[in-house]
């Protein structure tokens, strides 16, 4: 099985993934809108503290959605929805971000801006579809 690992930071979510989850995640997302004023506190701090994470989506109040990527970069649409949605959006920039980091030779983040570097990893998975590395 291939793809990210999409796990819901927040309270509100159904099932509460625990933090085993949050720390083995690919994408981070909310259920809940977030005001636009809130986004980069909020993206920031996750990325902060889930360093294996290389992008945060949320909703965002009003109307939209937005990806963070690892080292600052934004994507977003005017797209509504609920979490269905956001979790098809964030997959799709998801895709976008690896796609851009194979051709870039694998180097985003703070490499790009001299600091280092990030990888976008592959995870492999156990028959009942949890990462097998954790």
């Amino acid at each position: 099985m291939r793809g990210p690992v999409l796990v819901c930071f927040d309270a509100e979510c159904r099932g509460g993934a625990g933090e085993a989850w949050r720390e083995c995640a690919d994408v981070l997302y909310g259920s809940r809108p977030y005001g636009a004023a809130e986004v980069a506190a909020v993206s920031g701090h996750l990325l902060r503290r889930y360093p294996g994470c290389a992008l945060v989506a949320l909703r965002v109040r009003g109307g939209g959605r937005v990806a963070v990527e690892r080292g600052g970069a934004r994507r977003s649409d005017a797209g509504g929805g609920g979490v269905g949605s956001l979790l098809a959006f964030a997959v799709a920039a998801y895709g976008r971000l690896v796609q851009v980091q194979e051709e870039s030779g694998g180097v985003r983040g703070a490499a790009a801006s001299g600091g280092g570097s990030c990888r976008i990893r592959r995870v492999r998975r156990s028959t009942s579809g949890a990462p097998a590395d954790v």
